[in-house]
C-alpha cells in the first residue's frame, strides 16, 4: 500500500507542477478517471455489504466495462475513416498525411485495451475447451475460479501496477513516438494499458465471484445476457 501512495503522492506532485511540458491537467484527466472508477467500486462494494447482496457489486462493475467495450468499438470506424482519408490523399492527390501511422496504431491499440476486460465478460478470449465442455456447470466454475485465483488475477494485478508506472514514467520524461516526422507525445496512448488492464482486474474479480456463486447453486446468467438487447 505503501508504494501505491507513493505513486500516486507523485503523480499529483507532477499535476500541480504542470512539469515536464505544461500538460498536468492531462495527466490529472487520467488520474481523474481511475479515482472515479474506483470511487463507483467501492461504493459498490459498501451497498453489497449493506443490502447483502452481491450484484449489487457485479452489475456496476460489469456497467463500466461494457461501457468501455463501447467506447472501443467506437474508435473502429473513427479508424477506418482516417485510413479511408490517407489512402485516398496519398494515391489520389499524392499527398500522404504525416499522421496517418501514428493515429492509426494508437486508435487500433487503444482500441485493444479498452475491450480486453469487456471481452472477458462476454467470455469471448480463446481456451482449450475439449475437456471443459465435457464437464458439469459446477466443474467448469470449480476450473474457471481456480485459474483465476491462482492464475489470471495475480498476473493482471502484477501487470496493471506495471503499466501505471510505465505510463506515469512516460509522462515524466514527456516521451514521443519517435516514428515519423510529426513525433507526437505518447503517453496518453500509454494509459490506456494501464487502464484497460486495470479494467481486466476487476472483471476477473467480477468472474471469480460468479463462480462462486455457482458453486453456491445460485442462479447466474449466461454472459453477455442483456448486453445487445
Amino acid at each position: 500500500m505503501e508504494i501505491v501512495l507513493s505513486s500516486l503522492s507523485e503523480a499529483h506532485a507532477l499535476i500541480s507542477s504542470g512539469k515536464p511540458a505544461g500538460l498536468g491537467w492531462l495527466l490529472g484527466f487520467c488520474v481523474g478517471i481511475f479515482y472515479v472508477t474506483a470511487a463507483v467500486v467501492v461504493y459498490a462494494a459498501v451497498m453489497a455489504v449493506v443490502r447483502r447482496d452481491v450484484w449489487a457489486f457485479i452489475k456496476p462493475v460489469e456497467s463500466m466495462v461494457r461501457y468501455s467495450g463501447y467506447l472501443s468499438a467506437c474508435l473502429i470506424p473513427l479508424l477506418a475513416v482516417l485510413i479511408v482519408y490517407e489512402v485516398i490523399s496519398r494515391y489520389a492527390f499524392n499527398a500522404p498525411t504525416s499522421w496517418a501511422f501514428e493515429v492509426s496504431y494508437m486508435l487500433m491499440g487503444s482500441s485493444l485495451m479498452l475491450a480486453i476486460a469487456f471481452c472477458s465478460q462476454l467470455r469471448r478470449h480463446i481456451r482449450v475447451d475439449f475437456l471443459y465442455d465435457n464437464v458439469s456447470p459446477k466443474t467448469q466454475s470449480l476450473i474457471d475460479g481456480a485459474g483465476y485465483v491462482f492464475l489470471l488475477l495475480p498476473m493482471v494485478l502484477w501487470c496493471s501496477w506495471g503499466l501505471w508506472e510505465y505510463f506515469l514514467e512516460a509522462y515524466k520524461v514527456n516521451e514521443v513516438s519517435g516514428e515519423s516526422a510529426w513525433n507526437p507525445i505518447i503517453w496518453p496512448f500509454k494509459f490506456t494499458f494501464a487502464f484497460g488492464f486495470y479494467l481486466f482486474a476487476l472483471q476477473t474479480v467480477v468472474e471469480t465471484i460468479k463462480c462462486a456463486l455457482v458453486l453456491a447453486d445460485r442462479d447466474v446468467p449466461e454472459p453477455g445476457a442483456g448486453v445487445f438487447g
